[in-house]
């Protein structure tokens, strides 16, 4: 069972389309949706931007930049889960590896759209509908669900960081898992709440 976040979602679907057998059920948690179409190529140049504004993003963190530029405050987890979360974000890897993600970004929707069909295994799509508008992405998050025929598409009053960063907001997460969890291990249709 897999479940992913955000930039999470790619990969998760990028996994699951090269070992789908692997792959019991799948939770995606307001997960960015793939971008078909042909592989960028890689930018091997050793000077390139992301690269550059990556290391300078690690660089800054160590003068305590990351905690300045990280905008999630965890205060509704538990004190020691917060503290430990603060902790991490503020770190130089954590920055640089931001950066990153987002500069792969293109490529990452590319290879998640080699996903076609779960084939019938469970998948429950959350959607964080909260602060949310944009039609564009919840066509995509609808789109999403139509990748098995075993699938649920929920909304949850939720921000897309509030989904995993809030104590209250993060129960929703934690049920779909659940729930795709329990239908794996039942062999049982998923069953709308």
């Amino acid at each position: 069972m897999l479940a992913g976040h955000s930039f999470g979602g790619l990969y998760v679907q990028s996994f699951a389309a090269q070992f789908p057998d692997q792959v019991a059920g799948m939770v995606l948690l307001d997960s960015t949706a793939p971008k078909p179409g042909p592989a960028q190529p890689a930018n091997t140049d050793p000077y390139n931007v992301v690269g550059r504004v990556a290391a300078l993003s690690a660089a800054s963190a160590h003068l305590g930049a990351a905690r300045l530029l990280n905008p999630i405050s965890y205060t509704t987890l538990p004190p020691r889960s917060r503290d430990e979360a603060r902790a991490n974000s503020s770190t130089a890897r954590h920055l640089a590896s931001f950066v990153e993600e987002y500069g792969a970004a293109n490529t990452s929707m590319q290879q998640a759209s080699a996903l076609t069909s779960r084939h019938g295994k469970p998948l429950i799509v959350l959607t964080a509908d909260e602060e949310n508008t944009d039609e564009q992405w919840q066509s995509k998050q609808d789109h999403l669900a139509t990748l098995s025929t075993n699938s649920l598409h929920r909304h949850a009053n939720a921000t897309h960081d509030s989904l995993i960063s809030d104590q209250a907001d993060a129960a929703a997460a934690s049920q779909a898992i659940h729930d795709v969890v329990t239908a794996v291990r039942t062999g049982r249709p998923l069953v709308p709440r």
